[in-house]
């Protein structure tokens, strides 16, 4: 799979390839803070609504208390009178008209005042097993007590909520002849109306000390919900619990709403984001295939075109440099182009020079035979030497030579100048013969020798002029010396010398002909001295066991 999605990214198009890698990376960032944001969001909310379901479970409870324990004094306050319990442990013995005055001075000033201060007392009954039985509709006998569902004849004091009645069951003060208990109905409304529109993500419940409910009715008409977190608090005055349920479903809907704003941002972000990564990518990719194109025409062959850029960054560093290699390219191509003519042009240099030479050794022959001939023994002599000159100096062509044929071939030149200088210089030859076989690229003593006779022997000195050719080798290095005892340089000549600038154009020739064939350590070596001499040394490698190769 891995090899497929890189597969088909590699065949994307460069354009395409940024715009899917930017979106990515601006993806990625924006789709962590949206769901941090969401995250963040929740949190708070939930946060917030514990905080305010915590506030107003206590509030609520208060309440609550309140209510419970002004119904639970109230009720205190009418079996703690003695007059009024005296009245259910009296034995009137049919005595009515005793009775009538009891709940005329006492009892029914009691529930009157009692039903004067709080409205929401809906009825005050008793039930007994006394004398009272039968004498008005609020006592009732005991039995009935008995027989109710929710009566628990171990409770003195319960708070009791059936049928959405609210009952406050208080035992009055008795003996072991009469049992009586007083039995407060509350309207239901009004002990729990603070319990409703607390919050729309909020489900209030109450439960007894048995977990029975008390509030709501039923189970069915608390709130649903996947997610809760439960809040609980006792009331002080009674067995009752009040649960609260938050509900997340709230905080889950606000963080969504938050969300859905953060969304709309982040698609608005993406299509900027896009827009510009389109907008960067194609300026940049232009180029690229600007570039392309070009490249093209020069697969093309045709290399004559021009690849240039005025931007200053790595991508126009890229094309500078490819239109510099191409222009280097056809340089080479043109200096191949050149050195091709050029070897068309030697090689027709070479078939003629194989009739010059035959031709001027005729020539010089025919010469020699007719100075032999009149009795001219030097111009005879000075032919000889010039056509040896040549034969040995043209070397049929081949790059190398015995050390004893270019020998033969300086003494030739040098005859000849003996007899140019009227003999004003005398040559000392300083060779080793085990040297004389060994080979080396030809032509390379004359140019030396020529300087040497030129410029070092220009002026008529104090003692004779003096030439000494040596050849000699040390370790894995040839030496070939020419010395002389002229007029010298200075420094500046010694270092002109080998330049192209100075007139000693073929001593250069001879350096650079010795380090492009040997390599940059041979060549030529300059001591020089101002009216005592000039020696020119020619390194050249040497390997006694290849004297004759």
């Amino acid at each position: 799979m891995i090899r497929l999605i890189k597969g088909v990214f590699n065949d994307l198009k460069f354009r395409d390839k940024l715009l899917l890698s930017h979106l990515i990376i601006a993806l990625i960032p924006i789709l962590l803070l949206g769901i941090l944001s969401f995250s963040q969001s929740y949190n708070i909310q939930m946060k917030e609504m514990n905080s305010e379901a915590t506030s107003s479970l206590e509030q609520t409870v208060n309440i609550l208390d309140y209510k419970i324990n002004r119904y639970n004094m109230l009720s205190e306050f009418i079996v703690l009178n003695r007059e009024f319990s005296r009245i259910f442990l009296k034995n009137y013995e049919d005595n009515y008209f005793n009775i009538y005055l009891d709940f005329r001075d006492v009892l029914d000033p009691i529930i009157s005042q009692i039903k004067f201060m709080d409205s929401d007392i809906e009825e005050v009954e008793f039930y007994t097993s006394g004398d009272l039985l039968g004498i008005r509709g609020d006592i009732h006998p005991l039995s009935d007590l008995q027989n109710k569902p929710w009566f628990d004849q171990n409770d003195s004091t319960r708070w009791i909520v059936y049928d959405k009645q609210v009952y406050l069951l208080q035992q009055l003060i008795g003996n072991r002849k009469t049992s009586s208990y007083m039995v407060i109905s509350i309207s239901y409304d009004s002990i729990f109306s603070s319990l409703e529109g607390i919050s729309d993500h909020i489900a209030v419940s109450i439960r007894n000390d048995q977990q029975e409910l008390i509030f709501p009715e039923t189970s069915d008409q608390l709130m649903r919900s996947e997610r809760t977190t439960e809040l609980q608090k006792s009331l002080n005055n009674n067995d009752w619990t009040l649960n609260f349920s938050v509900s997340h479903a709230n905080a889950y809907k606000n963080a969504l709403t938050f969300f859905q704003i953060t969304f709309f941002v982040i698609l608005l972000s993406l299509l900027i984001t896009f827009s510009l990564i389109y907008i960067f990518s194609s300026s940049f990719t232009r180029r690229i295939v600007h570039l392309k194109n070009k490249v093209d025409k020069v697969e093309q062959n045709n290399l004559g075109i021009i690849i240039q850029s005025h931007s200053r960054d790595e991508f126009g560093e890229l094309t500078n440099g490819i239109g510099k290699m191409l222009q280097r390219i056809n340089d080479l191509i043109s200096r191949v182009y050149r050195a091709e003519i050029s070897k068309k042009e030697s090689e027709y240099n070479q078939l003629i020079a194989q009739i010059n030479p035959h031709f001027l050794y005729n020539t010089l022959s025919f010469i020699n035979w007719r100075a032999v001939k009149k009795q001219d023994i030097e111009t005879g002599y000075m032919v000889n030497a010039l056509a040896k000159f040549y034969r040995t100096a043209l070397n049929k062509g081949k790059k190398q030579v015995t050390i004893q044929d270019e020998l033969e071939n300086i003494k030739a030149y040098i005859d000849l100048q003996l007899i140019l200088h009227d003999g004003s210089f005398e040559v000392d030859y300083q060779i080793d013969d085990e040297l004389l076989e060994y080979r080396i690229i030809h032509f390379i003593l004359q140019p030396i020798v020529e300087n040497a006779i030129k410029h070092g022997f220009a002026e008529p000195g104090e003692d004779e002029h003096q030439l000494v050719i040596s050849v000699h080798a040390e370790h894995d290095a040839l030496f070939l010396k020419v010395t002389d005892n002229g007029m010298g340089m200075s420094v500046t000549q010694q270092q002109r010398l080998l330049l192209a600038e100075s007139s000693g154009y073929g001593i250069r020739n001879v350096n650079e002909r010795i380090k492009l064939y040997y390599g940059s350590a041979y060549g030529l070596e300059l001591i020089s001295e101002a009216m005592v001499g000039t020696s020119v040394i020619i390194r050249l490698p040497y390997d006694a066991e290849y004297r004759s190769v």
